[in-house]
């Protein structure tokens, strides 16, 4: 069952804040995807034409989204394609394992609004926790 809820946006004075949910780790990583992408175009503008793989290695959660996140908007910036959705498979061992699946298109100024701009994920504020079963990450962006 997938949470109703996806994310929702926090006040703050100059940087993006957000916290993301999920029923599971995954779906939580994959909202936070969506919460920042949601926070630079229209999600519902992205055709999902294009899919990059990527895969990120990690000894904590914290690192993990962080690396995550910052690698969706290092792609576009350097290879100009934006996001709309994301599928995302972390396994645990000695360490974690992010393998995801991000689906978009190039970047099209006739066809895509820019909302916003952010310069990076920062680890101030971040947290990711478990609690009854559904999970959440607090995340704040530099814009």
């Amino acid at each position: 069952m997938k949470s109703e809820k996806k994310f929702e946006f926090l006040e703050h004075t100059a940087d993006l804040e957000f916290i993301a949910y999920g029923d599971s780790l995954d779906e939580c990583f994959e909202n936070s995807a969506r919460a920042i992408w949601n926070s630079i175009i229209d999600l519902n503008s992205v055709d999902k034409e294009l899919k990059k793989e990527i895969t990120i290695n990690s000894d904590n959660l914290r690192e993990l989204l962080h690396d995550f996140l910052s690698e969706s908007l290092l792609i576009f910036e350097t290879e100009g394609i934006v996001f709309g959705d994301f599928d995302v498979s972390i396994i645990h061992n000695h360490r974690y394992e992010l393998s995801a699946v991000l689906y978009g298109e190039k970047f099209d100024p006739e066809k895509h609004l820019i909302r916003g701009d952010i310069k990076a994920v920062t680890y101030h504020k971040m947290l990711i926790r478990e609690e009854g079963g559904r999970w959440s990450a607090r995340v704040v962006c530099d814009v």
